[in-house]
């Protein structure tokens, strides 16, 4: 029986293998889109896919957990992941482009609940705080898998030669790792109702907003910024993918440290302050001048962006609810929002004024929906600033 140090640690491995998958791909997204032929804007239409098939397969996540149990929903969802990102390389054309990005995230939910609802769970089972902890562990795991793929990229290796050897030996250790973590909690003996349609409690939906504008910058961060550095900024590819590699860094240095600023200063400060930085940041590393200047830049996104959607994840996971995972896949299903509209409107955007201005702009949408975390309800979800 592992102890719940190995326990824990292997939640936290689960985290950066998902991120490793994930972030091989951006870096060759520029050598997609020339192998490809697309424009921006038919590029964006198939980074649109994936989000679509992510927010699909929120509905069906907690289906699948009730039948499958959290562990096991990480132990193949995790894996299938992985190996679904062999997809976006075997594309021949845009469309089947978008259906391979489109499969990618209908595999993506599966995961990005089960694996978030486990660390609820562990957090309530230790007694303490670990969620920013376990997506630090998620932010290095994309540092690592962004100067993969842009070292392969540096070297002419080909997508396709990349996500063969790199793929089945993430979603192997995945799924190896994901069945070490704790047991599921016992099922209830009376079930939520399953028929019918009942609103979240508005606790829930307030929170569930909070961290669209970060997932939002982050997102344009993961998937427009090695094309902003390379054919704007005049960037090689694995200064590029070192680049993003900064940025992710500084996300999962300041997310060590999240659940302790949450402890000290309660998470509505840290959110309000990454809110801040996280603006700030993207605005510099659109418009800088040179890749030199893009660089700090990176890191003050970094930072702002860390904490924001795992301090909203542990909050959420604390409003009352028969079973936990809903509220995760709620928030999730809500947030995850921000990667639907994303790639459309920063690909639209560019279309008209340039891909700089058209990420500049995220950051007074990404600040926009932090507003709710100035006000504080007696009692609200928003209000338990030291509690969480």
């Amino acid at each position: 029986m592992p102890s719940a140090r190995v326990r824990l640690l292997a939640l936290q491995m689960v985290f950066a293998l998902n991120a490793l998958g994930l972030s091989a791909w951006f870096p060759r997204i520029p050598d997609v889109k020339e192998a490809l032929g697309l424009d921006v804007l038919t590029l964006s239409f198939c980074l649109f896919a994936m989000p679509v098939g992510t927010m699909a397969g929120f509905l069906g996540v907690p289906r699948i957990i009730r039948r499958l149990g959290t562990r096991r929903t990480a132990r193949w969802g995790g894996s299938a992941f992985l190996l679904a990102f062999i997809g976006p390389a075997l594309a021949p054309n845009a469309v089947t482009l978008a259906l391979a990005l489109l499969v990618c995230g209908l595999t993506i939910a599966t995961i990005e609940v089960s694996m978030n609802a486990k660390a609820s769970q562990t957090e309530r089972v230790l007694g303490r705080r670990i969620m920013t902890r376990c997506h630090a562990f998620w932010s290095f795991g994309t540092v690592v898998g962004a100067l993969i793929g842009g070292a392969f990229a540096q070297n002419g290796v080909s997508f396709l030669a990349q996500q063969s050897i790199l793929a089945p030996l993430f979603a192997a250790a995945s799924f190896v790792l994901a069945g070490m973590l704790i047991d599921d909690d016992p099922v209830p003996a009376a079930e939520e109702p399953r028929a019918g349609f009942a609103l979240p409690p508005l606790a829930l939906v307030l929170l569930c907003l909070v961290p669209i504008g970060a997932l939002l910058i982050e997102g344009g961060m993961m998937e427009w910024s090695a094309l902003l550095l390379r054919e704007w900024k005049g960037a090689g590819p694995f200064a590029t993918a070192a680049t993003f590699s900064v940025f992710a860094l500084a996300m999962a240095m300041i997310r060590l440290a999240g659940d302790r600023l949450a402890e000290a200063w309660g998470p509505r400060a840290v959110i309000l302050c990454s809110g801040a930085a996280m603006g700030i940041g993207i605005v510099v590393f659109a418009l800088a001048p040179s890749l030199w200047m893009s660089v700090p830049a990176a890191v003050l996104v970094g930072v702002g962006c860390g904490n924001i959607y795992p301090l909203a994840m542990s909050m959420v996971g604390r409003v009352p609810a028969l079973r936990p995972e809903k509220n995760v896949a709620t928030l999730a299903l809500v947030a995850f929002t921000a990667f639907l509209v994303g790639p459309p409107l920063i690909g639209a955007i560019a279309h008209h004024v340039g891909l700089p201005w058209a990420l500049a702009i995220l950051g007074p949408l990404g600040v926009a929906p932090l507003a709710l975390m100035l006000r504080r309800a007696p009692g609200g979800a928003l209000s338990r600033s030291r509690r969480g």
